[in-house]
């Protein structure tokens, strides 16, 4: 994954702005329903993070989420501030994991899907990491799943930058220079 460009983002945006994408899905006809509830602090502090790497980690929960719901059912998204930063909730109403599945699911190459790859979850670990921050998850079978993710409001992030390009030196020395 690259580093994070870390410049002022609203979390709250962020998740309006995929759950807007996510809208068709949510009612596709001749499939069950999935019913979003939306549970936004409205009073959220702007973060530094590198929102396209949040959205793509976000985004992935929720297809996960979606993924856990053949049958329909609700999917609550929560934010709220914590003491330093912000915290985001992603529960379903899904068939929910083993206490083994949890310890395992941020293991790469791990999956409980028929046709996963197993990288998703791998790959949201390491967007929050970069960001500084921490995700956990709980669960119960037949009880669905929250994935908890905490973000600090300014990560101590050193952000990688490519090093200054370096004058190629030449081959042959000139002569009587």
């Amino acid at each position: 994954m690259p580093h994070p460009e870390l410049h002022p983002a609203n979390l709250n945006e962020i998740v309006r702005g995929i759950v807007r994408l996510f809208e068709p899905r949510f009612a596709v006809v001749g499939q069950p329903a999935v019913t979003p509830e939306l549970h936004l602090d409205e009073k959220l502090p702007v973060i530094q993070a590198d929102a396209t790497l949040l959205h793509r980690a976000v985004e992935n929960l929720i297809l996960n989420a979606l993924d856990a719901m053949p049958a329909g059912g609700t999917l609550t998204i929560r934010t709220s501030r914590q003491e330093n930063g912000v915290r985001l909730e992603i529960a379903d109403s899904g068939a929910g994991l083993t206490r083994e599945e949890c310890e395992r699911l941020f293991t790469p190459y791990y999956t409980t899907k028929q046709h996963g790859t197993g990288l998703g979850l791998a790959i949201v670990q390491s967007v929050v990491a970069d960001h500084g921050g921490r995700i956990s998850v709980s669960s119960e079978p037949g009880h669905g799943a929250t994935f908890r993710i905490d973000l600090p409001a300014r990560p101590a992030v050193a952000v990688a930058k490519a090093p200054p390009p370096v004058e190629p030196k030449p081959l042959f020395a000139k002569r009587g220079a």
